[in-house]
């Protein structure tokens, strides 16, 4: 089913506009996969409105580990860790002005633990937060370790969407191919309403309805959302697939790769266990095989 709109001058400011979000958190360190995310946001933000966060790591051993030894001797721990922060810093900064990037660079110093409550804090007054995500095969295991714990944070901790950049997808502007995943639940509603500023801007937007076989929630799923859409000026079109036995995240992303997508949006899933977030299935597996940005909300 198809519902088109002509767009009109409002849509085409939509369209014309600079920036896809006007104020954007990136997470910041120097991994190949922060920097590619760097340059993603930017690619949305043509202004420069975008604060990169970085960490400083800072000792939080028990205090009984220093209870016999002098005071010194914890003083210089510290400060062998906030010359480290700040030695980061400093490169870090010379690698955005050697780019010439206009983000505003921020540390936070964290002690083990704190990384995912501090992202969460500061993705709270930005439109969204923006991840870098190295593939399975890194061999920088603890780094792709930090990285799903920040995105984890930011997904279910923030109040925000989220937008994570695989390391190996190279785009440098507004995405033009957009595919919607659909289920007539919370967290894709709020990824569909969290997505509006880039699916006003796309040149077609697709919703993808996966059929696993069972009850439909909605009588014709996914022409709700078609036809809200259209009232937002967003030309988009619904696609039904019966899954056939397949696995949904193989489903959508073939279908990304059919459509030329640059983006997919969908719900963020998952559950908590003893107070720590788990992310369910799909949302597993889509993180592990993504080829191109997901923008999630939860």
């Amino acid at each position: 089913m198809l519902h088109t709109t002509t767009p009109n001058r409002r849509a085409q400011r939509h369209r014309e506009a600079r920036s896809a979000f006007e104020d954007l958190l990136v997470y910041l360190d120097d991994s190949p996969a922060a920097a590619n995310a760097l340059a993603y946001a930017e690619a949305l933000n043509m202004d420069g409105n975008i604060s990169a966060l970085m960490f400083g790591s800072m000792p939080d051993y028990p205090a009984s580990y220093f209870a016999e030894a002098p005071l010194d001797a914890w003083l210089v721990v510290q400060e062998q860790a906030e010359q480290a922060a700040a030695a980061m810093e400093d490169r870090l900064k010379g690698q955005l002005a050697g780019k010439g990037s206009r983000a505003e660079l921020r540390r936070a110093n964290v002690t083990l633990g704190q990384e995912g409550n501090t992202i969460a804090t500061q993705g709270r007054y930005a439109d969204i937060t923006v991840i870098g995500w190295s593939p399975r095969s890194d061999e920088d295991r603890n780094r792709t370790v930090v990285q799903k714990k920040l995105f984890e944070a930011a997904l279910f901790d923030s109040g925000r969407p989220v937008l994570l950049v695989p390391q190996t997808f190279k785009g440098a502007d507004v995405p033009k191919r957009v595919l919607v995943a659909w289920s007539p639940e919370r967290a894709s509603v709020r990824a569909v309403n969290d997505a509006l500023p880039v699916l006003a801007r796309a040149e077609q937007v697709r919703i993808i309805v996966v059929n696993t076989g069972g009850a439909m929630a909605e009588r014709n799923p996914g022409d709700d959302m078609a036809r809200h859409l259209a009232r937002h000026d967003v030309t988009v079109d619904v696609k039904h697939v019966p899954s056939n036995g397949e696995s949904i995240h193989t489903i959508l992303l073939n279908e990304a790769r059919y459509l030329g997508a640059d983006l997919l949006v969908m719900g963020g899933y998952g559950h908590s266990r003893t107070g720590e977030w788990l992310f369910g299935g799909v949302t597993r597996d889509i993180l592990n095989e993504a080829h191109i940005p997901l923008l999630m909300s939860h």
